[in-house]
């Protein structure tokens, strides 16, 4: 049985589902694609950032936040990961950090990004 994180969130990426279209957004950190997620960033002092990435993007921004926790010496290199949410949370209870990582079957990603 696995247990449900509890904490408060430092950052996370979800793909965009909205009805709206993002063609007239930029990818925010490339400043060349179209976005397809949804970047949030809770800051110290409860500031929140509020962003578009496109893939590649956001596939960065995972790899960063893994390299980040993970020893170079005894991790290999970090692979981009097919993903529709990761999320980031930091855990009071034990002082850590907890990736959650979920990946919709191809009917669920078909069904939210028609916004059904």
């Amino acid at each position: 049985m696995h247990r449900i994180p509890t904490g408060e969130i430092l950052w996370s990426l979800s793909r965009y589902t909205r009805d709206t279209n993002l063609w007239d957004h930029v990818c925010e950190q490339c400043k060349q694609n179209t976005p397809i997620f949804e970047y949030e960033q809770h800051q110290m002092q409860e500031r929140l950032h509020f962003g578009y990435l496109c893939e590649q993007c956001a596939q960065v921004q995972l790899a960063k936040w893994l390299q980040a926790v993970s020893d170079s010496n005894n991790t290999p290199t970090i692979t981009p990961t097919n993903f529709d949410v990761a999320t980031v949370i930091h855990e009071t209870k034990n002082d850590g950090e907890t990736l959650i990582l979920t990946r919709w079957s191809a009917e669920q990603r078909r069904r939210r990004l028609q916004g059904q």
